[in-house]
């Protein structure tokens, strides 16, 4: 595949929407017997949802070991992808979907590397059966970051917002 890794093909969307598409699918079943459970069984799907919204956030970081950990779960996701939808449909699944155009300043950095610091603190005292719901939200969360629609969203209103806040953050305290 000479597909960069810093943009995302069919198949590594596929990856990308195919792990939150699971979870909710499999939330949506335990709860068709019991619709008056669903806000308790709600709070499961916390984990995904902030691993998507880091592992979106993260996509923006351009090199270091974010970056780099950013562009081997892409090119991961590229690979696994392509050959799922290879097998099942024999389909072409090299097609450069999108690439993320939208970094994130020193300042952002700064706020994506905080972010960083907080997981790994928090790491522990999250509960077992919610760290690989937050591993595959990240994960995901990549993925979708190179997405056209939360890509685009977080091209167009999150990594603005994070390197504003960074930059009001360093000009308050430096």
């Amino acid at each position: 595949m000479n597909i960069p890794a810093g943009s995302l093909t069919i198949g590594g969307l596929f990856v990308g929407m195919a792990i939150p598409t699971w979870h909710l699918a499999r939330f949506a079943v335990a709860h068709v017997k019991k619709p008056d459970h669903i806000l308790r069984g709600a709070k499961d799907l916390i984990p995904l949802a902030v691993g998507v919204g880091y592992g979106g956030l993260a996509t923006a970081a351009t090199s270091g070991l974010i970056g780099f950990t950013t562009g081997a779960i892409t090119w991961l996701g590229n690979g696994a992808g392509s050959l799922a939808m290879w097998g099942a449909t024999g389909g072409e699944t090299t097609l450069a979907a999108r690439s993320n155009a939208a970094q994130l300043t020193g300042e952002g950095n700064l706020v994506l590397l905080l972010l960083t610091v907080i997981i790994l603190a928090c790491w522990k005292v999250v509960p077992s059966k919610s760290k690989p719901q937050l591993r595959w939200g990240i994960f995901s969360g990549v993925l979708l970051g190179l997405s056209a629609t939360l890509g685009g969203w977080f091209a167009a209103l999150v990594i603005p917002a994070v390197n504003t806040w960074g930059a009001n953050l360093v000009g308050s305290i430096a």
